[in-house]
């Protein structure tokens, strides 16, 4: 992303080039192999289809438009303002990337959630949570995101592509609404997440049981996965938007469109993380049926018979085979 439009195009400097390829090729090469053998796995491996596979196939589904869009989003830096390309084609490219980010962060979330009631509170989980429910939840949140954050690229009469949005994207209303999204998940991931590492530390303090301990820090990795991603760029998107409605003094705005181009690099690592923590959920959900092991990227407890258990009393919900 770029400044408004009365902004005219500056070559990038060679070292702006050199983060943008170090962090964009390896992102590109290791998260399209990753994911797809991920997404391979869970259909001609897992024949049943629970909320984790679901979800799972979502956050692919997501990470592999950004993953898509990569390429050409290196190609435009290098053609400058002359983008050879169809105008719609460009715009279509340029929502891949504010979908995947706000479709992750959402689904992550709502996994993140939906674990921590199978956990603490697994018969409410039983009786509001389904195979079923999971997928309508997952289009209800493209049917959310798609159209919120496509319309942004919609005003642009720009001959460049990626780096020169409408002025309207960076309306404080807007951004506003963008970083109180994220928080409110951010927030969320935080008390699940602590509350799940605090029932697996009882549990492994209790029965000394390894794998208990294990998924606690897994889980730790994930939370930790998620803020290191995305906080930086949220960060930097409100400081961003601050200085080009004129609450920050000019000298700042430049910085800060280099820093919001790095934070972006940032997040989209999360593509290749999510791809890498897919295979703890996949390896589980072939191996067990009752054990808790969560997943690290999508903080999934790849149990699904966890969720589904109406006997166990909670605290026999950590137990292992």
């Amino acid at each position: 992303m770029d400044s408004p439009a009365n902004c005219s195009w500056k070559a990038p400097e060679w070292s702006h080039q050199v983060v943008m390829l170090v962090f964009s090729l390896p992102t590109i090469c290791v998260g399209l192999v990753l994911n797809g053998v991920a997404l391979c796995l869970i259909w001609c491996k897992i024949k049943e289809r629970t909320k984790s596979t679901i979800y799972m196939t979502n956050l692919i589904i997501s990470d592999s438009l950004l993953l898509f869009s990569l390429p050409f989003k290196i190609y435009a830096y290098y053609v400058r303002q002359e983008w050879p390309l169809a105008r719609g084609f460009c715009q279509l490219l340029e929502s891949f990337c504010f979908v995947n980010t706000y479709a992750s962060i959402l689904l992550t979330t709502l996994i993140c959630a939906d674990r921590y009631l199978a956990i603490k509170h697994p018969f409410l989980s039983r009786a509001i949570t389904s195979p079923r429910k999971t997928a309508v939840i997952c289009a209800a949140i493209w049917m959310l995101v798609c159209p919120w954050t496509s319309h942004i690229y919609l005003s642009s009469d720009s001959r460049s592509c990626f780096y020169r949005l409408s002025p309207r994207v960076w309306r404080l209303g807007f951004i506003s609404a963008l970083e109180v999204l994220f928080l409110t998940c951010a927030s969320l991931m935080m008390f699940c997440s602590l509350q799940i590492i605090r029932s697996l530390k009882v549990k492994a303090s209790e029965s000394r049981e390894e794998w208990a301990d294990k998924s606690a820090k897994i889980i730790l990795s994930n939370l930790l996965t998620f803020l290191i991603c995305f906080t930086p760029h949220h960060t930097v998107l409100l400081l961003y938007s601050l200085a080009t409605n004129g609450f920050l003094s000019d000298r700042y705005h430049e910085p800060l469109r280099s820093a919001l181009q790095f934070s972006m690099y940032l997040a989209n690592v999360n593509c290749c993380l999510d791809a890498i923590y897919y295979f703890y959920g996949i390896k589980e959900l072939r191996q067990s049926n009752s054990r808790l092991i969560p997943n690290s990227s999508t903080q999934m407890v790849t149990c699904e018979a966890i969720a589904d258990s109406t006997a166990d009393p909670p605290s026999q919900l950590l137990k292992s085979h």
